[in-house]
């Protein structure tokens, strides 16, 4: 037997013991039964792979295959991604009013990372970010590894989960440094008209606090009344990070690229544009084979991919909507964008549910 000499174990750190709630629900807590006769249907996770029905359009295989056989696919890039990478998603998003610098663009692991990188060098700890209720569940783990204060307004679900702006205004306080906002969201499945966007603009404005857009569903609004846009294209005065992926709008979530887009309006990211430079050589970048296929895929995945995307998940949302309405104890909330749609569970419904991740729970046990 070797003798301890002292060492006794090791004390974690207190972030490491942050945990992902969603995450942990899904992979730690959720167990079906092992001998159910049915495959399990995963609804946990907004993962549009093939095996869910969505196939990729040619231009990706080949891209990579492009790369694969090239010259530069195994070496090192810049810290904030490969110049081409970056350039690629600067001419995509740019438009005709907001043009992006591609040094203005970083690439991340994934848009968790990209969320993960704009708090970081926008937040001392002690500050606060305010984030949407319901909202992605990653933003506060996020907060917490980072010793970042987090608070929430609410969304308002009979307004097609609109921000409720005086509740918003309540909450900032001398520590709010940012406001989060998810459109289309994420998991409400809504996306905001314009007049609300710009709304929310002109109350940032007052504020004079930046947006964090997470937009990783870009483009994904089913319903011609809420077409999406971007909120950096609706201000040339509110300060914007803006973040997306390909996981989503390419059907490539295993991949983890995500970018970070800095919209310097005022000059207010001055100091943060250097400063993620340095954050970047810390964390990184997406693998370079993907960097350097990045390019072909932004220029060449045709418009039918993403018009095949939306019909898929309209035909969806019309399907989930009519049959859980017919459910006793359960009423939808009508999706229009995403891949999610809530549901209000009458709890008085059920005889022996305590909340809703113990319907879950017994809900994949039945």
């Amino acid at each position: 037997m070797v003798e301890n000499k002292g060492w006794g174990k090791a004390k974690p750190a207190a972030r490491s013991e942050v945990l992902n709630p969603i995450r942990q629900i899904l992979e730690k807590e959720m167990h079906p039964p092992k001998d159910h006769p049915l495959p399990m249907v995963n609804l946990g996770l907004g993962e549009p792979n093939k095996a869910n029905g969505f196939d990729l359009p040619e231009v990706i295989n080949e891209s990579i295959i492009e790369v694969i056989r090239g010259e530069q696919n195994n070496g090192y890039t810049q810290a904030c991604g490969a110049l081409p990478a970056r350039a690629a998603v600067a001419e995509k998003f740019s438009s005709d009013t907001h043009k992006i610098d591609p040094d203005h663009v970083f690439l991340a692991f994934g848009c968790s990372g990209a969320l993960y990188n704009a708090m970081a060098v926008l937040c001392e700890p002690g500050d606060t970010v305010l984030v949407p209720s319901p909202g992605f569940p990653l933003c506060q783990p996020i907060c917490e590894n980072l010793g970042v204060g987090f608070d929430t307004y609410p969304l308002d679900p009979e307004k097609g989960w609109e921000i409720d702006l005086p509740a918003l205004r309540a909450k900032v306080t001398p520590q709010t440094k940012a406001i989060l906002v998810n459109n289309p969201s994420n998991p409400c499945g809504s996306c905001f008209t314009k007049a609300h966007m710009e709304e929310i603009l002109a109350l940032a404005e007052e504020l004079k606090l930046p947006l964090i857009a997470d937009e990783v569903y870009y483009g994904l609004s089913y319903d011609p009344e809420r077409p999406f846009y971007s909120f950096a294209n609706l201000t040339t005065t509110v300060p914007v990070i803006a973040t997306g992926s390909m996981s989503k709008i390419y059907c490539l979530p295993g991949w983890r690229c995500g970018w970070t887009i800095v919209y310097n309006n005022q000059g207010f990211f001055d100091d943060v544009l250097v400063n993620l430079n340095k954050h970047s050589m810390i964390l990184l970048h997406p693998a370079s084979i993907v960097q350097f296929a990045l390019p072909r895929i932004l220029k060449e995945v045709p418009e039918s991919h993403f018009e095949t995307i939306k019909s898929k998940l309209a035909l969806s949302s019309e399907t989930a909507f009519t049959r859980l309405s017919e459910i006793k104890g359960i009423t939808p909330i009508k999706s229009s964008a995403a891949m999610y749609m809530m549901v209000r569970i009458d709890m008085d419904a059920f005889g022996d549910i305590a909340d809703d991740i113990d319907f879950c729970k017994k809900l994949l046990q039945e």
